[in-house]
């Protein structure tokens, strides 16, 4: 649902949550459910009124959710050449606690996405990223960008944010080593992770993201696919600084 749905103590749900509430879960009046506004906070309520297609819910409770990472990361990840694939990506990055999700045209992408296409595709991406949230019972709904290129996204990249770039050239760093320097100077609230398409980042693009500000790092002594090494860098990334394993 949406804040702008509550009205005082109650709430109306209409379209497809409507729909699967007295369709999929069969909920009927005075039942007990709980809600996500997709930014943060959780409610609870009873079913109210119970038309054939809306649902009014009286709101007894609010509180901030408990299921959202202490940490916001997002996710900037170079779109791979089959679509299927990046919906994974999206899917699981939702999953696992993405705030944001930038997808990224680089030099090695090989999609050419037009100014209507990429909207298009932004809209299924968005999509994908709502269905993962209720899924995963998560209370914020991950924000999909319009495609954007390398450069665009770098320059708006505050200096002072966390920024690691895995990148197979680099041999000295892994981002756990990564992590353990920077909290050594600071608490990290805010990280950005850059992936890079099939066949990697050029040289060039490395060179530019760590003048930006970001950090090359190592994923380990394996090649792994763009959309594996950007599902396993948010996990790693998760695990040392979220709450996944805690």
């Amino acid at each position: 649902m949406n804040p702008e749905q509550i009205v005082g103590t109650r709430v109306v749900i209409t379209d497809g949550d409507a729909h699967h509430i007295i369709n999929v879960l069969r909920l009927k009046l005075g039942s007990r459910i709980a809600l996500s506004d997709g930014d943060n906070y959780e409610y609870e309520g009873i079913i109210d009124q119970l038309k054939k297609d809306s649902v009014v819910i009286k709101i007894d409770s609010m509180r901030r959710s408990q299921a959202e990472p202490p940490v916001d990361i997002i996710l900037a990840q170079g779109i791979t050449k089959k679509m299927d694939k990046f919906e994974l990506v999206v899917q699981k990055a939702t999953e696992l606690g993405a705030v944001r999700i930038v997808p990224l045209v680089t030099e090695r992408t090989v999609v050419e996405l037009a100014v209507e296409k990429g909207e298009k595709r932004r809209d299924r991406w968005q999509r994908i990223a709502l269905e993962a949230a209720k899924q995963s019972q998560r209370a914020r709904i991950p924000k999909v960008d319009t495609p954007t290129d390398m450069d665009s996204f770098l320059k708006s990249i505050p200096r002072d944010i966390l920024c690691i770039i895995p990148w197979e050239g680099e041999r000295a760093m892994g981002i756990k080593e990564v992590l353990n320097l920077e909290r050594e100077k600071r608490d990290i609230r805010e990280a950005v992770l850059i992936i890079g398409p099939e066949g990697g980042f050029s040289q060039e693009e490395v060179e530019r993201a760590r003048k930006a500000g970001a950090v090359p790092a190592s994923l380990g002594p394996r090649i792994l696919r763009s959309e594996t090494a950007g599902i396993v860098a948010l996990g790693i990334l998760m695990y040392e600084l979220g709450d996944l394993g805690g």
